[in-house]
C-alpha cells in the first residue's frame, strides 16, 4: 500500500503502465483532492478513465483537514492532503515534485518517486529494462533532470 499524489498517477496513465504500477504496489490510497484532479476534473484527459476505473486505487479522506493548512502556500491541495494522508496512515508517499518531497520528508515521511517505481519493477523482473520507459515518460512531457537524475538511474540499473 501506498498514497499517492497526481503527477505519476498521470503519467502512468499516459503512458499506458499502469498496471506496471499495480504490480510494484498491489494497491494506491488517494485523498479526496487527489482524487477530484484525477476523476473528477481530469474526465476526458488522457487516463482519467483508465485512472477511474481501477479497483486497486483506493480514495480515503484525510482524517484532520485542517491539517493541510499547516504547508508553504506553494504546495497545491492534492500535494498537502497526500502528505497528510501519508502521515496519518504511516504510509510511503509516491509524489515527484521537489518541494512537496522535502515538505514530506522534513515530516519523516518516506518519499518515492517514479523512478522508484521502475526501479523495483526492474529488481522483481516484472520489466527487463527501464530505459524504453524513461523515453516513454520523457516522451508524454515527464521531466527528469537527465544528468543529476536519469544518468545515475541508468548506471544504477546496469543500463547505461
Amino acid at each position: 500500500m501506498i498514497v499517492a499524489d497526481t503527477g505519476p498517477l498521470i503519467v502512468f496513465a499516459r503512458i499506458g503502465r499502469l498496471a506496471l504500477l499495480q504490480q510494484v504496489v498491489e494497491t494506491v490510497i488517494i485523498p479526496d483532492a487527489v482524487y477530484d484532479e484525477l476523476i473528477t476534473r481530469g474526465r476526458g484527459r488522457p487516463g482519467a478513465q483508465a485512472l477511474s476505473q481501477s479497483a486497486w486505487i483506493e480514495h480515503e479522506s484525510i482524517g484532520d483537514p485542517g491539517a493541510t493548512q499547516h504547508f508553504p502556500n506553494i504546495l497545491e491541495q492534492g500535494e498537502r492532503e497526500a502528505i497528510v494522508l501519508a502521515k496519518e496512515r504511516q504510509a510511503t508517499l509516491l509524489l515527484d515534485d521537489q518541494r512537496a518531497r522535502q515538505e514530506a520528508e522534513s515530516r519523516d515521511i518516506e518519499v518515492v518517486g517514479v523512478l522508484w517505481v521502475l526501479g523495483e519493477a526492474k529488481r522483481r523482473g516484472f520489466v527487463t529494462e527501464v530505459g524504453t520507459i524513461i523515453d516513454e515518460l520523457l516522451a508524454v512531457g515527464y521531466w527528469l533532470h537527465p544528468e543529476r537524475v536519469i544518468r545515475p538511474f541508468l548506471e544504477e540499473m546496469d543500463e547505461a
